[in-house]
This record gives structure tokens, C-alpha cells and sequence, in this order.
């Protein structure tokens, strides 16, 4: 189905959606994280990176039947949360409440999730989020795995919390090791997506007056190389990748750049050797390390002057706008497939709202039969003490009648929330078969999305959107009306 477009003439999944109100114009000095923010991985990395650390179980002397498993694309997804202790992966709305849960492929009922989790409300910070796309490949190996122990009782002789601990020390050692990064550096384009309107997107910012800086927590020798495929040739102007950039930071240690205090280093680019740096920041040099207080100390730029660019909303959105009060540019991928789909499910939206009406009404329906009901009763109690047996009969059988209309009603309220749910859960696979929509968990925004909500002063589903807009926007929020403004 053609795409109408709005009035902006912007297809949908291109735009910038606003949060907190933010003029352009203002905004100086922008910064860009590198991995799935300026460099898109393909699903091809998950799958590599799943496949070199289930090796590493295994020469760690896990059963050697685990060599089996298999990435399974597209099962876990971003905003989930991890429970390592019992071995569950939940799906978990804006307000702590757990609305789907799986262990290992085995889907947990409705009373398990209110005993286990709904009973209490739960702390977040028990548990493991799912937050960046790199976690992805590890998520989905523990469900593996855990699914494997269900079906293998005794083969792995450790509790799951056991295992996860074990699965972050050898993916960390794949990384480490040069295991992954190796293959991505032979054959970049295998596993990183290159977007053709980056250069022109920065370009257009650089002309517009804009400083732009690179921070990354990649180390030079895979910044070099990937920046290199992401930008050589880009433009006539800017024969190198490091022309873009008035600062470049590698080895950030975010979020350990903005809550910590580490010393900016120089890299030698010849060896890759570190010394410690002294003075300005000069734009024809890398650096390594460093943190966001001497950053701003060393460039003059300081607070909302300052735009950052992430994909992580823990590590670049959530630190830089709560310590230094930077804008936040918060890049949410998954939006080139989703948004596009909200076309496809106004009709399931549309049934749902109609029917949400038709039990509010039918709830007032049965509330007015409930109060009569009651009145009915304590006139019983009444006319029976004063021996009127007439009324009282006359009382019994309009509440007779009345009982059988509320246990038509509610078998009417019983049947139609049926049918609510069923529509959510159809409205929800058209997004994903499993989890359904990123931002949404039933009607409920996701705790996901009220992170965005509450971090990202604008999102967007990739850096180049960015060239849709003047660099002089004021970008403004309309979604600051509270449920009784409506």
C-alpha cells in the first residue's frame, strides 16, 4: 500500500518525533555515538556474535550437544528485561507490570507471571534491560540454553543466574579477543549497513555552522576502519572520515564518559599507543578516554548547547541528559518497520476503540442493575420487618428478573473482553509474532517507550533523517496535555 504523506511531505518512518521542544538553531556543538547509531549492524553480527560465544561455552566444558543451537532471527527484541535468577525474559509496561514472560520457549501463564512477578511490583533494577542491540545475541543465547536445560535436566550442573554470568564473561572475551571484531574488519559490508545520505546529512549540518564530534567506546583500529567504509568516498570535500569531525573520542567508556572522571589520552595513530593528553582538545588528533565535565571544560561548550546522538539509552541518552543537561537525539531502528505498519493496523485500533466504548457503556449498564439490585434488598430488609409481605414479594421478583439481565450482561462483558484481547494480540503480531510492538505492551506504552519519552528530547529511526530538516527547526512537542486536557 502507497504511503500517504503528511503535510511535511516526509514519509512517516523518515520523520523526527519530538518529545521536549528543542530549537535547532541553538544547538552548536552535535555529537554522534558510532555503533548502530552512525554504523547500523546487520542482523548477520547477532548471529556471528551468538555463534562465537556459544563456542567459548563449550570449550568452558558445557555439553557439547549445545554446538546444536541456533540463532533464531528476530526472536528477542529491544525493551525487554531479563530475569537471570529464574531464567525469564519479560515484557514489561511503562507502569512495572508484567504482561508477557517466557521461559526458555515455554510461555508462562497469566497466574505464574501475578505469583512471580505481578503480586509486588517489581524493581527494574533487579533485573537485566534489554537496552542495546549488542545485548540482543547474548538474550537470545540464554533462551536457548535455558530452554535446553529444561529439556536436558542434569546435563548443566549450574543455576541459569550461574550461566548468565557465564555467558557475559565469554561474549566480553569474543569481543576482547578480537573473535568478532576480526570478521567484521575483513568484510565490513557483511555485517554493517551504509547509509548512502551520511555524508550529505553531515554535510548540510557542518554548512549550517554546526561542530560535529565523534564519541565511541570502540577502540581507533575498529573506529578507523568502520568509519572509513561508513564515509570514504562520501564527499568530494572531505577526502577523509576524520575531515567531519572538530573532535574524535574512541574508547569512551560511556556511560563511564559522563558519570566518571577518566583522563582524555592521545592516540598514536602510527601504533595505537596511548599518552596522556595536556591542553585543548585539537581537532587533528584522536582521543581516548576522557570524560563529559573536562570535555566541556576543554571546548566551551557546555549544557543544551550540545546535541548527542545515541542509540543506547541507558549509555548515551539517559546519562548525558541527566548529568549535563545535553539534548538527546535517541536513534530507535526498529521504527523503519514499524512505523510504516501503523497503516496497516488502523483498522484493528479503530475495532479495538470501538469495542473499549461498547464495555464502558455496557460497565454502566451493569453498575445501574447492580445499584437497583441493592436498593432492592435493603427495601426487602425494610418492608419485611414491617411484615409487608406483598412488597416484599413484588421486590423478590423484580430482582429475579433483574439478576437474570446482569448474568446476561456479564456473560455480554465476559465474551467482549474476549474479543479485545483477541484483536490486541492480532494487532500486536503484525509487529512481532512474540512481543508485538516496541513502544506498546497491550494498550500500555512499555517501559521502553517511557524511557524515550522521558530521555529523548527527539527520536528518529536513523541519523540521516536528520537531512529532511532545516538546521534551524524548532522542533516542537504537542504532547504535553494531560488525560483530562483531552
Amino acid at each position: 500500500m502507497k504511503e500517504s504523506l503528511p503535510k511535511t511531505g516526509i514519509q512517516s518512518k523518515n520523520r523526527i518525533f519530538v518529545n521536549r521542544s528543542l530549537n535547532f538553531g541553538h544547538i552548536k556543538l552535535i555529537g554522534f555515538d558510532m555503533d548502530h547509531t552512525l554504523a547500523p549492524y546487520h542482523q548477520s553480527f547477532e548471529n556471528l556474535a551468538f555463534q562465537e560465544t556459544l563456542k567459548k561455552f563449550i570449550d568452558a566444558g558445557y555439553p557439547e550437544e549445545l554446538s546444536s543451537l541456533t540463532f533464531k532471527k528476530d526472536y528477542a527484541i529491544r525493551g525487554l528485561i531479563v530475569d537471570r535468577e529464574r531464567g525469564n525474559i519479560l515484557r514489561v509496561d511503562g507502569h512495572k507490570y508484567v504482561k508477557d514472560a517466557y521461559h526458555g520457549h515455554t510461555r508462562l501463564t497469566k497466574d505464574d507471571r501475578y505469583s512471580l512477578y505481578n503480586k509486588h511490583s517489581i524493581r527494574a533494577q533487579d533485573f537485566l534491560s534489554v537496552d542495546t542491540f549488542f545485548a540482543l545475541s547474548e538474550v537470545q543465547l540464554f533462551i536457548e540454553i535455558v530452554d535446553y536445560m529444561n529439556k536436558n535436566p542434569g546435563k548443566i550442573e549450574k543455576s541459569f543466574a550461574e550461566v548468565y554470568s557465564d555467558l557475559r564473561k565469554f561474549i566480553d572475551l569474543s569481543h576482547r579477543d578480537g573473535t568478532i571484531k576480526t570478521k567484521v574488519l575483513s568484510d565490513p559490508e557483511k555485517y554493517i549497513h551504509r547509509d548512502r545520505y551520511l555524508a550529505t546529512t553531515l554535510v548540510r549540518l557542518l554548512d549550517a555552522g554546526k561542530k560535529l564530534f565523534l564519541l565511541t567506546n570502540s577502540h581507533y583500529s575498529y573506529t578507523n576502519v568502520i568509519m572509513n567504509y561508513l564515509l570514504a568516498d562520501g564527499h568530494d570535500e572531505f577526502p577523509s572520515w576524520k575531515d567531519y569531525w572538530q573532535y574524535i573520542i574512541v574508547g569512551g567508556g560511556k556511560p563511564g564518559f559522563f558519570n566518571g572522571s577518566q583522563p582524555f589520552f592521545e592516540v598514536i595513530e602510527q601504533s595505537g599507543l596511548l599518552k596522556i593528553h595536556s591542553g585543548d582538545l585539537d581537532s587533528s588528533k584522536i582521543y581516548y578516554g576522557g570524560n563529559a565535565k573536562t570535555f566541556e571544560q576543554l571546548t566551551g561548550y557546555n549544557g543544551d548547547e550540545i546535541l548527542y546522538v545515541g542509540d543506547h539509552i541507558y549509555g548515551d541518552i539517559i546519562q548525558s541528559k541527566g548529568l549535563f543537561n545535553w539534548r538527546t537525539m535517541l536513534v530507535v531502528e526498529e521504527l523503519n518497520l514499524e512505523v510504516p505498519k501503523h497503516d496497516e493496523v488502523k483498522k484493528f485500533t479503530k475495532e479495538i476503540n470501538d469495542k473499549l466504548d461498547d464495555r464502558e457503556k455496557l460497565d454502566e449498564e451493569l453498575q445501574k442493575i447492580r445499584s437497583i439490585l441493592a436498593a432492592n434488598k435493603r427495601q426487602a430488609i425494610k418492608a419485611s420487618l414491617k411484615s409487608d409481605e406483598k412488597k416484599v414479594q413484588s421486590l423478590e421478583s423484580a430482582s429475579m428478573k433483574l439478576t437474570e439481565k446482569l448474568d446476561s450482561k456479564k456473560d455480554q462483558l465476559k465474551q467482549l473482553e474476549k474479543n479485545i484481547k483477541v484483536l490486541i494480540d492480532e494487532r500486536d503480531s503484525k509487529f512481532h509474532p512474540l512481543w508485538g510492538e516496541l513502544m506498546k505492551v497491550g494498550l500500555e506504552r512499555s517501559r521502553f517507550a517511557n524511557q524515550v519519552c522521558n530521555y529523548a528530547c527527539i527520536y528518529s529511526s536513523q541519523v540521516s533523517n536528520l537531512r529532511f530538516y532545516s538546521p534551524y527547526k524548532k522542533f516542537m512537542s504537542f504532547h504535553e496535555r494531560l488525560p483530562h486536557e483531552e
